[in-house]
Protein backbone atom coordinates (compact mmCIF):
# COMPACT_ATOMS: atom_id res chain seq x y z
CA UNK A 1 0.00 0.00 0.00
CA UNK A 2 1.83 3.06 -1.00
CA UNK A 3 1.72 5.70 1.59
CA UNK A 4 -0.18 6.36 5.10
CA UNK A 5 -3.39 3.55 5.00
CA UNK A 6 -6.41 6.31 4.82
CA UNK A 7 -9.41 5.03 6.70
CA UNK A 8 -12.65 6.51 7.20
CA UNK A 9 -14.28 5.90 10.71
CA UNK A 10 -18.04 6.29 10.77
CA UNK A 11 -19.66 6.58 14.66
CA UNK A 12 -21.11 8.81 17.14
CA UNK A 13 -19.42 7.37 20.14
CA UNK A 14 -16.38 9.14 21.26
CA UNK A 15 -14.97 6.16 23.09
CA UNK A 16 -15.93 3.83 20.18
CA UNK A 17 -14.15 6.02 17.89
CA UNK A 18 -11.21 5.82 20.32
CA UNK A 19 -11.41 2.02 20.81
CA UNK A 20 -11.32 1.33 16.95
CA UNK A 21 -7.99 3.96 16.41
CA UNK A 22 -6.45 2.39 19.18
CA UNK A 23 -7.08 -1.49 18.01
CA UNK A 24 -6.02 -0.16 14.46
CA UNK A 25 -3.40 1.84 15.22
CA UNK A 26 -1.73 -1.19 16.59
CA UNK A 27 -2.00 -3.41 13.47
CA UNK A 28 -1.19 -0.11 10.96
CA UNK A 29 1.40 2.14 12.58
CA UNK A 30 1.33 4.12 9.22
CA UNK A 31 -2.51 5.27 8.84
CA UNK A 32 -4.81 8.28 8.93
CA UNK A 33 -8.11 8.47 10.16
CA UNK A 34 -10.63 10.73 9.51
CA UNK A 35 -13.76 10.82 11.88
CA UNK A 36 -17.49 11.14 10.93
CA UNK A 37 -20.19 11.33 13.14
CA UNK A 38 -23.26 13.14 11.64
CA UNK A 39 -24.55 13.19 8.29
CA UNK A 40 -23.55 15.85 6.80
CA UNK A 41 -19.98 15.41 7.13
CA UNK A 42 -20.37 12.15 5.92
CA UNK A 43 -21.26 13.47 2.63
CA UNK A 44 -18.92 15.60 2.22
CA UNK A 45 -16.39 13.52 3.27
CA UNK A 46 -16.84 10.90 0.64
CA UNK A 47 -16.39 13.08 -1.79
CA UNK A 48 -12.62 13.39 -0.78
CA UNK A 49 -12.00 9.91 -0.89
CA UNK A 50 -10.95 7.32 -2.19
CA UNK A 51 -10.73 5.37 1.00
CA UNK A 52 -8.84 2.33 2.01
CA UNK A 53 -10.94 1.43 4.39
CA UNK A 54 -13.95 2.25 6.39
CA UNK A 55 -15.19 1.27 9.60
CA UNK A 56 -18.87 2.08 10.63
CA UNK A 57 -21.54 1.18 13.46
CA UNK A 58 -24.65 -0.14 13.31
CA UNK A 59 -26.67 2.09 15.15
CA UNK A 60 -26.15 5.48 14.58
CA UNK A 61 -28.27 8.53 15.81
CA UNK A 62 -28.85 9.76 12.73
CA UNK A 63 -28.68 6.94 10.15
CA UNK A 64 -28.02 2.88 10.35
CA UNK A 65 -25.13 1.10 9.26
CA UNK A 66 -26.54 -0.57 5.89
CA UNK A 67 -27.44 2.62 4.49
CA UNK A 68 -23.74 3.75 5.13
CA UNK A 69 -22.59 0.82 3.25
CA UNK A 70 -24.78 1.58 0.40
CA UNK A 71 -23.74 5.28 0.13
CA UNK A 72 -20.13 4.51 0.51
CA UNK A 73 -20.03 1.55 -2.09
CA UNK A 74 -22.46 4.28 -4.34
CA UNK A 75 -19.37 6.60 -4.08
CA UNK A 76 -15.95 4.21 -3.79
CA UNK A 77 -17.40 0.15 -5.27
CA UNK A 78 -14.15 -1.42 -4.56
CA UNK A 79 -13.39 0.55 -1.05
CA UNK A 80 -13.75 -2.59 1.65
CA UNK A 81 -16.11 -2.03 5.03
CA UNK A 82 -16.27 -3.68 8.09
CA UNK A 83 -19.31 -3.01 10.29
CA UNK A 84 -18.16 -2.56 14.05
CA UNK A 85 -21.21 -2.58 16.10
CA UNK A 86 -22.46 -3.38 19.58
CA UNK A 87 -26.25 -4.37 18.24
CA UNK A 88 -27.79 -6.03 15.53
CA UNK A 89 -28.11 -9.75 15.02
CA UNK A 90 -27.46 -12.05 12.67
CA UNK A 91 -30.25 -11.24 10.40
CA UNK A 92 -28.57 -7.55 10.05
CA UNK A 93 -25.34 -9.43 9.20
CA UNK A 94 -26.71 -11.46 6.39
CA UNK A 95 -28.17 -8.13 5.01
CA UNK A 96 -25.48 -6.24 5.17
CA UNK A 97 -22.81 -9.16 3.54
CA UNK A 98 -25.34 -9.72 0.51
CA UNK A 99 -25.80 -5.77 0.39
CA UNK A 100 -21.32 -6.10 0.06
CA UNK A 101 -20.01 -5.82 3.56
CA UNK A 102 -16.33 -7.51 4.09
CA UNK A 103 -17.11 -8.06 7.41
CA UNK A 104 -18.96 -7.86 11.25
CA UNK A 105 -16.98 -7.40 14.16
CA UNK A 106 -19.13 -7.04 17.53
CA UNK A 107 -17.56 -4.43 20.01
CA UNK A 108 -17.68 -6.75 23.26
CA UNK A 109 -14.18 -7.54 24.99
CA UNK A 110 -14.20 -11.07 24.02
CA UNK A 111 -14.90 -9.80 20.04
CA UNK A 112 -12.69 -6.31 19.63
CA UNK A 113 -9.65 -7.80 19.41
CA UNK A 114 -10.64 -9.47 15.92
CA UNK A 115 -10.86 -6.08 14.54
CA UNK A 116 -7.68 -5.44 13.34
CA UNK A 117 -7.33 -9.29 11.51
CA UNK A 118 -10.62 -8.31 10.04
CA UNK A 119 -9.34 -4.97 8.76
CA UNK A 120 -6.57 -6.86 6.80
CA UNK A 121 -8.14 -9.77 5.73
CA UNK A 122 -10.96 -7.34 4.19
CA UNK A 123 -7.88 -5.50 2.69
CA UNK A 124 -6.29 -8.35 1.18
CA UNK A 125 -9.69 -9.17 -0.41
CA UNK A 126 -10.12 -5.80 -2.03
CA UNK A 127 -6.36 -5.67 -3.28
CA UNK A 128 -7.35 -9.29 -4.56
CA UNK A 129 -10.63 -7.90 -6.20
CA UNK A 130 -8.94 -4.68 -8.07
CA UNK A 131 -6.46 -7.58 -9.30
CA UNK A 132 -8.83 -9.58 -10.54
CA UNK A 133 -10.42 -6.59 -12.19
CA UNK A 134 -7.47 -5.45 -13.87
CA UNK A 135 -6.76 -8.78 -15.17
CA UNK A 136 -10.40 -9.37 -16.47
CA UNK A 137 -10.06 -5.62 -17.89
CA UNK A 138 -6.64 -6.72 -19.59
CA UNK A 139 -8.27 -9.86 -20.69
CA UNK A 140 -10.94 -8.09 -22.14
CA UNK A 141 -9.23 -5.59 -24.20
CA UNK A 142 -6.89 -8.13 -25.62
CA UNK A 143 -9.67 -10.16 -26.13
CA UNK A 144 -11.50 -7.78 -27.97
CA UNK A 145 -8.46 -6.16 -29.65
CA UNK A 146 -6.43 -9.53 -30.98
CA UNK A 147 -7.05 -9.53 -34.69
CA UNK A 148 -6.71 -12.99 -34.63
CA UNK A 149 -10.19 -14.76 -34.06
CA UNK A 150 -10.83 -16.11 -30.23
CA UNK A 151 -13.66 -18.39 -29.63
CA UNK A 152 -15.44 -20.74 -26.88
CA UNK A 153 -18.58 -23.27 -27.68
CA UNK A 154 -20.40 -25.30 -25.71
CA UNK A 155 -20.69 -29.45 -26.70
CA UNK A 156 -24.68 -28.79 -28.16
CA UNK A 157 -22.82 -26.19 -30.44
CA UNK A 158 -23.90 -23.07 -28.48
CA UNK A 159 -21.54 -20.59 -29.49
CA UNK A 160 -20.73 -19.00 -25.82
CA UNK A 161 -18.16 -16.70 -26.66
CA UNK A 162 -16.38 -14.59 -29.99
CA UNK A 163 -14.63 -11.67 -30.11
CA UNK A 164 -14.99 -8.96 -32.64
CA UNK A 165 -12.66 -10.65 -35.18
CA UNK A 166 -14.62 -13.81 -34.85
CA UNK A 167 -17.50 -12.10 -35.64
CA UNK A 168 -16.00 -9.89 -38.65
CA UNK A 169 -14.18 -13.28 -40.06
CA UNK A 170 -17.29 -14.93 -40.42
CA UNK A 171 -19.19 -11.90 -41.52
CA UNK A 172 -22.10 -11.23 -39.02
CA UNK A 173 -23.56 -8.07 -38.17
CA UNK A 174 -23.21 -8.40 -34.21
CA UNK A 175 -22.56 -10.83 -31.47
CA UNK A 176 -25.74 -11.97 -31.29
CA UNK A 177 -26.31 -12.53 -34.23
CA UNK A 178 -23.86 -14.95 -34.45
CA UNK A 179 -24.44 -16.73 -30.81
CA UNK A 180 -28.30 -17.54 -32.32
CA UNK A 181 -26.61 -19.75 -34.55
CA UNK A 182 -25.24 -23.09 -33.90
CA UNK A 183 -21.90 -23.53 -34.38
CA UNK A 184 -22.25 -26.85 -36.08
CA UNK A 185 -23.63 -25.50 -38.87
CA UNK A 186 -20.62 -22.73 -39.65
CA UNK A 187 -18.91 -26.22 -40.49
CA UNK A 188 -18.36 -26.05 -44.51
CA UNK A 189 -18.19 -29.94 -44.61
CA UNK A 190 -19.95 -32.60 -42.36
CA UNK A 191 -16.58 -34.39 -43.50
CA UNK A 192 -14.60 -31.59 -42.19
CA UNK A 193 -16.38 -31.60 -39.20
CA UNK A 194 -15.94 -34.88 -38.14
CA UNK A 195 -12.55 -34.60 -38.51
CA UNK A 196 -11.79 -31.84 -36.44
CA UNK A 197 -14.12 -33.11 -33.49
CA UNK A 198 -12.47 -36.63 -33.26
CA UNK A 199 -9.05 -34.72 -32.91
CA UNK A 200 -10.24 -32.87 -30.66
CA UNK A 201 -11.62 -35.88 -28.42
CA UNK A 202 -8.70 -37.88 -29.44
CA UNK A 203 -5.88 -35.47 -28.07
CA UNK A 204 -7.50 -32.73 -26.32
CA UNK A 205 -5.78 -30.25 -28.47
CA UNK A 206 -5.30 -29.52 -31.69
CA UNK A 207 -3.08 -27.17 -33.59
CA UNK A 208 -3.03 -25.50 -36.94
CA UNK A 209 -6.39 -27.94 -38.08
CA UNK A 210 -7.39 -26.44 -41.27
CA UNK A 211 -10.82 -26.48 -42.26
CA UNK A 212 -13.42 -24.59 -44.35
CA UNK A 213 -16.18 -22.58 -42.27
CA UNK A 214 -19.13 -20.94 -44.14
CA UNK A 215 -19.67 -17.07 -43.49
CA UNK A 216 -23.08 -15.19 -43.00
CA UNK A 217 -23.23 -14.67 -46.69
CA UNK A 218 -22.70 -18.78 -47.38
CA UNK A 219 -19.35 -17.92 -48.83
CA UNK A 220 -16.88 -20.67 -47.56
CA UNK A 221 -13.78 -19.84 -45.66
CA UNK A 222 -10.23 -21.40 -45.24
CA UNK A 223 -9.23 -21.22 -41.52
CA UNK A 224 -6.79 -22.69 -39.06
CA UNK A 225 -7.27 -23.49 -35.88
CA UNK A 226 -6.06 -23.79 -32.34
CA UNK A 227 -8.31 -25.44 -30.29
CA UNK A 228 -8.25 -27.02 -27.09
CA UNK A 229 -11.36 -29.05 -24.80
CA UNK A 230 -11.59 -27.53 -21.15
CA UNK A 231 -12.85 -30.27 -18.51
CA UNK A 232 -13.96 -30.77 -15.22
CA UNK A 233 -12.53 -31.85 -12.11
CA UNK A 234 -14.33 -34.95 -13.12
CA UNK A 235 -12.28 -35.00 -16.44
CA UNK A 236 -15.33 -34.65 -18.55
CA UNK A 237 -15.35 -32.05 -21.10
CA UNK A 238 -17.44 -28.80 -20.19
CA UNK A 239 -16.96 -27.15 -23.56
CA UNK A 240 -14.05 -26.29 -26.52
CA UNK A 241 -12.02 -22.76 -26.96
CA UNK A 242 -9.68 -21.66 -29.29
CA UNK A 243 -8.65 -19.32 -32.26
CA UNK A 244 -8.86 -19.45 -35.89
CA UNK A 245 -7.27 -17.39 -38.38
CA UNK A 246 -8.39 -16.61 -41.67
CA UNK A 247 -5.98 -18.61 -44.55
CA UNK A 248 -8.00 -18.27 -47.60
CA UNK A 249 -5.68 -15.93 -49.61
CA UNK A 250 -2.63 -18.22 -48.45
CA UNK A 251 -4.48 -21.12 -49.97
CA UNK A 252 -5.00 -19.18 -52.65
CA UNK A 253 -2.01 -18.42 -53.15
CA UNK A 254 -1.10 -22.77 -52.91
CA UNK A 255 -3.12 -22.98 -54.99
CA UNK A 256 -2.00 -20.55 -57.64
CA UNK A 257 1.94 -21.94 -56.78
CA UNK A 258 0.65 -25.65 -57.25
CA UNK A 259 -1.08 -24.72 -60.67
CA UNK A 260 2.03 -22.67 -61.41
CA UNK A 261 4.24 -25.70 -61.29
CA UNK A 262 2.32 -27.39 -63.23
CA UNK A 263 1.95 -25.39 -65.79
CA UNK A 264 5.74 -25.39 -65.56
CA UNK A 265 6.57 -29.25 -65.62
CA UNK A 266 3.91 -28.93 -68.18
CA UNK A 267 5.45 -26.61 -70.52
CA UNK A 268 8.99 -27.70 -70.01
CA UNK A 269 7.85 -31.25 -71.43
CA UNK A 270 5.86 -29.97 -74.20
CA UNK A 271 9.12 -27.75 -75.22
CA UNK A 272 11.28 -30.87 -74.73
CA UNK A 273 9.06 -32.40 -77.60
CA UNK A 274 8.43 -29.80 -79.79
CA UNK A 275 12.07 -29.59 -80.21
CA UNK A 276 12.08 -32.97 -80.67
CA UNK A 277 9.39 -33.08 -83.58
CA UNK A 278 11.69 -29.76 -84.82
CA UNK A 279 14.78 -32.12 -85.18
CA UNK A 280 13.00 -35.07 -86.68
CA UNK A 281 11.30 -32.47 -89.13
CA UNK A 282 14.78 -31.04 -89.97
CA UNK A 283 17.04 -35.02 -89.91
CA UNK A 284 13.91 -35.72 -92.62
CA UNK A 285 14.48 -32.28 -94.83
CA UNK A 286 18.46 -33.03 -94.65
CA UNK A 287 17.60 -36.82 -95.59
CA UNK A 288 15.14 -36.47 -98.30
CA UNK A 289 16.35 -33.48 -100.00
CA UNK A 290 20.07 -32.64 -99.31
CA UNK A 291 20.80 -36.87 -99.19
CA UNK A 292 19.10 -37.29 -102.11
CA UNK A 293 20.95 -34.74 -103.91
CA UNK A 294 24.16 -35.60 -102.90
CA UNK A 295 23.33 -39.03 -104.00
CA UNK A 296 22.44 -37.82 -107.34
CA UNK A 297 25.43 -35.88 -108.03
CA UNK A 298 27.54 -38.70 -106.85
CA UNK A 299 25.96 -41.20 -109.62
CA UNK A 300 26.36 -38.05 -112.22
CA UNK A 301 30.03 -38.35 -110.95
CA UNK A 302 30.47 -41.55 -110.80
CA UNK A 303 28.60 -41.48 -114.66
CA UNK A 304 31.10 -39.12 -115.73
CA UNK A 305 34.29 -40.83 -113.92
CA UNK A 306 33.83 -44.03 -115.91
CA UNK A 307 33.54 -42.18 -119.30
CA UNK A 308 36.82 -40.49 -118.99
CA UNK A 309 38.59 -43.43 -117.66
CA UNK A 310 37.11 -46.25 -119.46
CA UNK A 311 38.77 -45.33 -123.01
CA UNK A 312 35.37 -43.99 -124.58
CA UNK A 313 35.64 -42.54 -127.95
CA UNK A 314 34.76 -38.94 -128.75
CA UNK A 315 30.60 -39.78 -128.29
CA UNK A 316 31.23 -40.64 -124.69
CA UNK A 317 33.91 -37.81 -124.26
CA UNK A 318 30.81 -34.89 -125.63
CA UNK A 319 28.30 -37.00 -122.92
CA UNK A 320 30.55 -36.69 -119.99
CA UNK A 321 31.44 -32.58 -121.04
CA UNK A 322 27.58 -32.35 -121.23
CA UNK A 323 27.07 -34.30 -118.24
CA UNK A 324 29.46 -32.37 -116.12
CA UNK A 325 28.32 -28.78 -117.24
CA UNK A 326 24.70 -29.27 -115.18
CA UNK A 327 26.54 -30.55 -111.95
CA UNK A 328 27.62 -26.31 -111.07
CA UNK A 329 23.18 -26.27 -111.13
CA UNK A 330 23.07 -29.53 -109.35
CA UNK A 331 25.41 -28.03 -106.40
CA UNK A 332 23.67 -24.81 -107.17
CA UNK A 333 20.42 -26.45 -105.51
CA UNK A 334 21.85 -28.14 -102.80
CA UNK A 335 23.26 -25.27 -101.38
CA UNK A 336 19.50 -23.50 -101.97
CA UNK A 337 18.20 -26.56 -100.19
CA UNK A 338 20.80 -26.07 -96.84
CA UNK A 339 20.07 -22.32 -96.89
CA UNK A 340 16.22 -23.27 -96.56
CA UNK A 341 17.11 -25.67 -93.82
CA UNK A 342 19.51 -23.13 -92.21
CA UNK A 343 16.86 -19.86 -92.81
CA UNK A 344 14.24 -21.82 -90.72
CA UNK A 345 16.50 -22.40 -88.02
CA UNK A 346 17.78 -18.84 -87.85
CA UNK A 347 17.01 -16.47 -90.77
CA UNK A 348 20.54 -14.96 -91.80
CA UNK A 349 18.67 -11.04 -92.12
CA UNK A 350 18.18 -10.93 -88.70
CA UNK A 351 22.10 -10.43 -87.86
CA UNK A 352 22.96 -8.89 -91.25
CA UNK A 353 20.13 -6.17 -91.31
CA UNK A 354 18.25 -6.14 -87.70
CA UNK A 355 15.24 -6.94 -86.82
CA UNK A 356 12.53 -4.75 -88.64
CA UNK A 357 13.91 -6.38 -92.05
CA UNK A 358 13.54 -9.93 -90.49
CA UNK A 359 9.78 -9.51 -89.99
CA UNK A 360 9.15 -7.83 -92.95
CA UNK A 361 11.32 -11.53 -94.62
CA UNK A 362 8.94 -13.68 -92.56
CA UNK A 363 6.17 -11.59 -93.06
CA UNK A 364 6.29 -12.26 -96.65
CA UNK A 365 7.53 -16.20 -96.60
CA UNK A 366 4.45 -16.41 -93.86
CA UNK A 367 1.86 -14.76 -96.50
CA UNK A 368 3.52 -16.90 -100.07
CA UNK A 369 3.58 -20.53 -97.84
CA UNK A 370 -0.43 -19.95 -96.35
CA UNK A 371 -2.10 -17.48 -98.97
CA UNK A 372 -2.43 -15.47 -95.71
CA UNK A 373 -2.67 -11.74 -96.96
CA UNK A 374 -0.30 -9.85 -94.62
CA UNK A 375 0.44 -6.04 -94.30
CA UNK A 376 3.60 -4.83 -92.13
CA UNK A 377 4.15 -1.61 -91.19
CA UNK A 378 7.22 -0.53 -89.09
CA UNK A 379 7.40 2.74 -87.07
CA UNK A 380 10.89 1.90 -86.10
CA UNK A 381 13.38 4.06 -86.33
CA UNK A 382 17.12 3.67 -85.17
CA UNK A 383 15.87 1.63 -82.62
CA UNK A 384 18.38 -1.20 -81.38
CA UNK A 385 17.94 -4.30 -79.53
CA UNK A 386 20.61 -6.47 -78.33
CA UNK A 387 20.67 -9.47 -80.02
CA UNK A 388 19.33 -11.39 -77.34
CA UNK A 389 16.36 -9.52 -77.40
CA UNK A 390 15.91 -9.17 -81.07
CA UNK A 391 15.65 -12.85 -81.40
CA UNK A 392 13.56 -12.85 -78.96
CA UNK A 393 11.03 -10.85 -80.64
CA UNK A 394 11.43 -12.55 -83.75
CA UNK A 395 10.65 -15.73 -82.23
CA UNK A 396 7.44 -14.64 -80.56
CA UNK A 397 6.33 -12.86 -83.79
CA UNK A 398 6.58 -16.45 -85.58
CA UNK A 399 5.11 -18.14 -82.61
CA UNK A 400 2.09 -15.43 -83.21
CA UNK A 401 1.77 -16.24 -86.57
CA UNK A 402 1.91 -20.11 -86.15
CA UNK A 403 -0.29 -20.60 -82.73
CA UNK A 404 -2.51 -17.38 -83.64
CA UNK A 405 -3.00 -16.49 -86.96
CA UNK A 406 -3.14 -19.53 -88.69
CA UNK A 407 -4.78 -21.93 -86.37
CA UNK A 408 -7.69 -19.34 -85.79
CA UNK A 409 -7.98 -20.00 -89.99
CA UNK A 410 -7.58 -15.98 -90.86
CA UNK A 411 -7.59 -15.02 -94.37
CA UNK A 412 -5.75 -11.73 -93.47
CA UNK A 413 -4.00 -9.84 -90.81
CA UNK A 414 -1.91 -6.57 -90.03
CA UNK A 415 1.32 -6.59 -88.26
CA UNK A 416 2.77 -2.79 -86.58
CA UNK A 417 5.93 -2.25 -85.55
CA UNK A 418 6.89 0.45 -83.11
CA UNK A 419 8.61 2.13 -79.98
CA UNK A 420 6.48 3.72 -77.25
CA UNK A 421 8.56 5.16 -74.47
CA UNK A 422 11.27 2.42 -73.56
CA UNK A 423 9.49 -0.23 -75.15
CA UNK A 424 9.89 -2.20 -78.39
CA UNK A 425 5.54 -3.31 -79.24
CA UNK A 426 4.75 -5.42 -81.83
CA UNK A 427 1.01 -5.43 -82.38
CA UNK A 428 -0.38 -8.84 -84.57
CA UNK A 429 -3.74 -8.71 -85.60
CA UNK A 430 -5.56 -11.38 -87.23
CA UNK A 431 -9.57 -11.66 -88.25
CA UNK A 432 -9.74 -15.67 -87.75
CA UNK A 433 -11.92 -16.92 -85.19
CA UNK A 434 -10.77 -17.19 -81.81
CA UNK A 435 -11.35 -20.53 -79.61
CA UNK A 436 -12.12 -19.27 -75.34
CA UNK A 437 -12.25 -21.81 -73.00
CA UNK A 438 -12.37 -25.04 -72.72
CA UNK A 439 -12.15 -24.85 -76.33
CA UNK A 440 -8.50 -24.15 -76.34
CA UNK A 441 -6.41 -27.39 -77.01
CA UNK A 442 -3.51 -28.34 -73.87
CA UNK A 443 -1.16 -27.93 -76.85
CA UNK A 444 -2.29 -24.42 -77.35
CA UNK A 445 -2.48 -23.32 -74.45
CA UNK A 446 0.97 -24.11 -73.78
CA UNK A 447 2.33 -22.72 -76.81
CA UNK A 448 0.47 -19.41 -75.35
CA UNK A 449 1.76 -20.03 -71.87
CA UNK A 450 5.57 -20.32 -73.61
CA UNK A 451 5.48 -17.21 -75.40
CA UNK A 452 4.16 -15.86 -72.13
CA UNK A 453 7.49 -16.75 -70.85
CA UNK A 454 9.82 -16.04 -73.43
CA UNK A 455 8.25 -12.24 -72.81
CA UNK A 456 8.72 -12.46 -69.02
CA UNK A 457 12.10 -13.64 -68.91
CA UNK A 458 13.23 -9.96 -70.86
CA UNK A 459 10.78 -7.91 -68.20
CA UNK A 460 8.42 -7.82 -70.73
CA UNK A 461 4.70 -9.52 -71.08
CA UNK A 462 2.54 -10.54 -74.02
CA UNK A 463 -1.29 -9.52 -73.79
CA UNK A 464 -4.04 -11.35 -76.26
CA UNK A 465 -7.30 -9.95 -76.27
CA UNK A 466 -10.00 -11.23 -78.31
CA UNK A 467 -12.63 -9.03 -79.61
CA UNK A 468 -15.94 -10.47 -80.70
CA UNK A 469 -16.46 -10.65 -84.63
CA UNK A 470 -13.24 -9.14 -85.20
CA UNK A 471 -10.87 -11.60 -84.44
CA UNK A 472 -7.31 -10.97 -82.10
CA UNK A 473 -5.20 -9.14 -81.19
CA UNK A 474 -1.66 -10.21 -80.05
CA UNK A 475 -0.34 -7.14 -78.17
CA UNK A 476 4.09 -7.84 -77.06
CA UNK A 477 5.66 -5.42 -75.68
CA UNK A 478 9.88 -5.74 -74.85
CA UNK A 479 11.38 -3.00 -72.58
CA UNK A 480 14.74 -2.10 -75.26
CA UNK A 481 17.20 -2.40 -72.43
CA UNK A 482 17.88 -4.49 -69.95
CA UNK A 483 17.09 -2.97 -65.93
CA UNK A 484 19.89 -0.80 -65.00
CA UNK A 485 21.25 -0.69 -68.53
CA UNK A 486 22.32 3.07 -69.76
CA UNK A 487 20.42 3.91 -72.97
CA UNK A 488 23.02 4.98 -75.69
CA UNK A 489 22.42 6.08 -79.13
Amino acid sequence: MRGALNILLVEDNPDDRALVIRELSREFPDRHFTQVSDSKQLTSTLERGPWDLVVTDYELHWSDGISILLAVKGRWPDCPVIMFTGSGNEEIAVQAMKAGLDDYVLKSPKHRARLSAAAVLALDRARQRRALREAETLYQHLFNRVPVGLFCVALDGRIIEANPAMIEMLGYPDRQTLFEVDANSLFASPTERRRWLAAVQRSGVVERFELRLRRCDGKPIWVEINARAVKDEQGRTRHREGSAEDITARKRAEERLRDSREQLRALIAYQQSVREEERSRLARGVQHEVDQALAALKLDLAWVEKRLTGGAGPSSLSSALERLEKLPEAVDSIMDTIRKIASELRPPVLDESGLEAAIEWQTREFEGRTGIKCQFDSKVRNARLEPERATAVFRLFQETLTNIVQQAKATQASIHLRVEGDKLVLAVEGNGRTDTGRKISRARTLDLLGMRERATILDGEVNISSRHGKGTLVDVRIPLHRPGELKTN
